[in-house]
């Protein structure tokens, strides 16, 4: 008997350790979506060398023009050295400017495709993983966490690169220019390491606290914005404002932990930046007054030490932005890592034409280890042939059509269609033969006619109509503002439930699919509307399986077999004469129902 693993693995990424040290194995990760933008990183990284090379040859051109022509009085020469220098700015600013329009476009290239990846990663994972995940916590994922690497990758791209070159060059024209004035930068640099290595530690800490807090923040404000009628309905508003206050609360008591640590970050390099504009003062102060320096190197030396500390600052910037992004990083790739459950075998057959034959052969399965749901389930059902699952809350009914969906697998056991095991069938190739309405009706954003197409996306206007007048709602979709281009708002907002009920009947015959599934597809309908559509579904129903949930019996009177479900088995079959005559679980159900 196979077993699935166990669920633990599909809690991690809400259990963060907070404290953990990063792995920077993410980091890497991240890296491999800049190889497609090669040639473009030595275009701007050739940008960024004449960014830095223009940077440090301002100052020389300032001493020199201080020096060795305002001092002297020449004219000319200062008229020259002038227009080298403004040769010089403009080609710090093209090269600024180019290098930061390359940068955007990598940035948010990268972005997209991180994104795009995370989405499709998503689409593809088992149900289990959504069973054990709150929705807004999965939105912050595609939305905040991947904002958050947003900065680091656009402004990291190029300030680990050039600022530190900025410094090295700084650092070393400053040892060309005075050796002994340019000591005042040893002073300045072990000051600056302690205050980012004593605070960058508690960053990561804070920050990974404060991604995690926004999940919930955001996971509690989508449940809700979309249980918004219930929760009118109990009269819970206060009480969910409260609720909400709580969590708002641990976001914000995190937040002033973080923001406080970013304003430390600035506040000591500012004032390090002020201490070293005063050390140039003093000593350059004290070496003019014994003519060791001349005033050229004295403001050459300011220009540098100034300039010294921007890339410092962007330096710590960047750190504190690392530090946010190391947390999202680990919580986007955490997902990423993660390995669908219900996957294509290596052999998958992708072309079966599906003919509607099913069979259960000892099924098991449970969704927790400790909580069996289903018990050796057996039983066949030929093609065309109409099934009833009846029972009452909780039996298992709705877990044997997920397993027929192939959205888990069995614990124990096997599902053949046609003779094929379930599980050597390609998902996509047999899926494409069902259809399925349930109670809980999605609908999406966009017209009538779109969402009943999205059963089948290449069908025509006519071929809509056509499935509308089979099941004799045409005329009540008619009605509607636009009729099938009336639009629906977010979630069907503008229909009722009834009729969305009936847009999503709609989409899946117009899919006529080999296996049609309708799990209390009437739940909504009032008597004479459900009267029409079974009226209907009578005659769309015939050449394919049908399988049917239903708590109104009366419903499934014409089904071919009734099974009835009880705690997980089967512990009745047959038709709904054989049934009633036996006066067992159905009888009993048929006169509460």
């Amino acid at each position: 008997m196979k077993k699935h693993k166990t669920l633990t693995n599909f809690h991690r990424t809400d259990d963060n350790d907070e404290s953990r040290p990063f792995d920077w194995k993410q980091v890497k990760r991240l890296v491999v979506y800049l190889k497609p933008h090669k040639r473009n990183l030595i275009i701007m990284y050739a940008l960024a060398l004449l960014n830095v090379g223009t940077t440090i040859a301002a100052p020389v051109l300032l001493k020199v023009g201080l020096d060795s022509y305002i001092a002297r009085g020449d004219v000319p020469g200062l008229l020259f050295i002038t227009g080298v220098m403004t040769v010089t700015l403009v080609a710090q600013f093209f090269s600024a400017r180019g290098q930061g329009v390359i940068l955007n476009k990598i940035g948010y290239d990268v972005l997209y495709n991180l994104r795009q990846d995370l989405f499709t990663h998503l689409q593809q994972l088992s149900f289990r993983f959504f069973d054990y995940r709150k929705t807004g916590k999965i939105i912050t994922r595609l939305t905040n966490d991947v904002q958050v690497l947003e900065a680091i990758v656009r402004n990291g791209l190029d300030t680990l690169f050039v600022e530190m070159l900025m410094l090295v060059s700084i650092i070393v024209t400053m040892f060309l220019l005075d050796a002994l004035l340019s000591l005042v930068i040893f002073i300045t640099i072990p000051l600056f390491a302690v205050l980012v290595f004593y605070v960058r530690g508690k960053i990561i800490h804070v920050a990974r606290g404060l991604q995690k807090r926004l999940s919930s923040v955001n996971a509690f404000i989508n449940e809700s914005i979309s249980g918004i009628k219930v929760i009118r309905a109990f009269a819970r508003e206060q009480e969910n404002i409260d609720n909400f206050k709580a969590f708002n609360a641990d976001y914000y008591t995190q937040a002033k932990t973080f923001y406080p640590l970013i304003a430390y970050f600035w506040q000591g390099v500012s004032v390090l930046s002020m201490l070293g504009t005063v050390l140039v003062l003093l000593g350059g102060g004290l070496l003019i007054a014994v003519d060791m320096v001349s005033l050229g190197v004295i403001a050459a030396f300011l220009v540098y030490i100034t300039r010294f500390f921007q890339p410092m600052q962007k330096l710590s910037n960047l750190l504190n932005e690392l530090s946010r992004a190391m947390a999202s990083c680990e919580r986007i790739f955490e997902i990423m890592d993660t390995v669908p459950e219900i996957r294509d075998s290596d052999n998958a057959r992708p072309d079966i034409h599906i003919r509607g034959n099913v069979v259960f052969e000892n099924v098991d399965f449970f969704y927790n280890e400790d909580e069996p749901v289903l018990h050796a389930i057996n039983f066949k059902v030929n093609a065309g042939d109409t099934v009833a699952l009846v029972g009452p809350t909780g039996a298992g009914k709705t877990t044997i059509i997920n397993l027929l969906c192939r959205f888990y697998d069995p614990t124990g056991g096997r599902i053949l269609v046609d003779g094929y095991d379930l599980c050597d069938l390609s998902q996509s190739a047999y899926r494409s033969a069902l259809a399925m309405v349930v109670q809980d009706i999605t609908v999406f954003s966009g017209s009538v006619l779109d969402n009943i197409r999205f059963g089948k996306p290449g069908a025509t206007r006519n071929e809509v109509e056509e499935i509308t007048r089979e099941m004799g709602i045409h005329t009540m979709l008619s009605q509607l503002p636009k009729g099938l281009d009336t639009e629906i708002g977010e979630r069907g907002s503008s229909l009722s439930p009834g009729q969305k009920q009936l847009v999503a009947l709609a989409r899946a015959l117009l899919r006529d699919p080999r296996i049609l599934i309708l799990d209390e597809a009437s739940a909504y309908l009032d008597s004479s509307t459900e009267q029409m559509v079974q009226h209907a579904m009578q005659h769309l129903r015939k050449g394919r399986t049908n399988f049917v949930i239903a708590h109104r019996l009366s419903t499934i009177r014409g089904a071919d077999v009734i099974f009835v479900i009880d705690k997980g088995r089967i512990v009745e079959s047959g038709n709904h004469a054989e049934l009633v005559a036996a006066g067992g679980h159905y009888a009993t159900l048929l006169k509460i129902c």
